[in-house]
């Protein structure tokens, strides 16, 4: 069985200074074993990225629940959800078009997984991204953000950079996050490591063992995070915050195949040491140069 919660709520920063929350988030059942989820961010610098950012996920979303069925094969999934791109983004087009505004006025990215049993597939444009609990206990990055060389991003206007697939492992549960949380799983600390993902940050999120998400029912399960959502400090997240996750309780997880280890909270002070001491040696390379005779 797919349950599923989903959260989005403005920013400190917005909030202080009376801006609407330009992210959206939307969830659909298929069925028992069936589910689709959409994340979007609207672009701070568009006018009606709020809009814009609403009418993505909705109509992508209700675009896939509309044709997917169960027995569809990968290229028939990938199909549909290149489609379902194609949907919202004419949909914003005649809004803007409706409403005689410029289309850049709209300007939002757009996330969205369809989760199948355990498999799960993608569809992405810009910075937002997607993380999935696999069935050997990993938690893996499945998308990267869509960003130019000045750190700019690629919003869904951007059809050539538009990215869809069938992500490699079999999964029991995936998240969807726009970039102020997407970013809060990947610290400063680790994000060049190998493994860059703060792992029981995302547990806390994703695992059914600590969500009871069965058990306690969605309703709870999603008023408890977005009390938790909410109560995340400015200095973590400042930005609108959305999360959107799929746990399927019926695929099992062999959490040995990992070594404790992995799931544990790192030593923050030394890692923040070492980068601290990486950035000094850059930024000052004349204080630790070595002197040979």
């Amino acid at each position: 069985m797919i349950y599923y919660y989903g959260v989005s709520l403005p920013g400190t920063y917005h909030a202080k200074h009376g801006i609407l929350c330009q992210d959206a988030h939307k969830i659909l059942p298929c069925g028992k074993y069936m589910a689709v989820a959409a994340v979007a961010d609207g672009l701070g610098s568009a006018e009606y990225s709020d809009i814009g950012s609403k009418i993505a996920v909705k109509e992508a979303v209700e675009y896939c629940q509309k044709k997917l069925i169960a027995k569809a094969t990968d290229d028939q999934v990938k199909e549909i959800i290149r489609l379902a791109f194609h949907t919202a983004q004419r949909a914003i087009e005649n809004e803007a078009k409706t409403k005689d505004h410029l289309i850049e006025q709209y300007d939002t990215t757009l996330t969205l997984a369809v989760l199948i049993r355990d498999t799960l597939y993608y569809g992405h444009s810009g910075d937002s991204g997607m993380i999935a609990l696999t069935t050997h206990g990993r938690y893996e990055a499945v998308t990267q953000q869509h960003r130019d060389e000045e750190d700019r991003v690629f919003p869904l206007f951007f059809t050539d950079k538009w990215e869809f697939g069938r992500f490699s492992e079999n999964v029991s549960a995936v998240m969807l996050a726009t970039d102020g949380m997407l970013e809060t799983f990947f610290p400063i600390y680790i994000r060049n490591k190998k493994e860059n993902i703060h792992v029981s940050w995302a547990q806390y999120f994703m695992d059914n063992r600590g969500l009871k998400i069965d058990k306690l029912g969605r309703e709870k399960v999603q008023a408890g995070m977005m009390d938790f959502i909410e109560k995340i400090p400015a200095e973590k997240v400042n930005d609108d915050k959305t999360i959107t996750v799929l746990v399927n309780t019926s695929v099992k997880i062999n959490w040995k195949r990992q070594p404790k280890e992995y799931y544990q909270e790192p030593d923050w002070e030394e890692l923040k040491r070492k980068h601290d001491e990486a950035w000094r040696r850059q930024a000052y390379p004349e204080l630790y140069k070595v002197w040979r005779d």
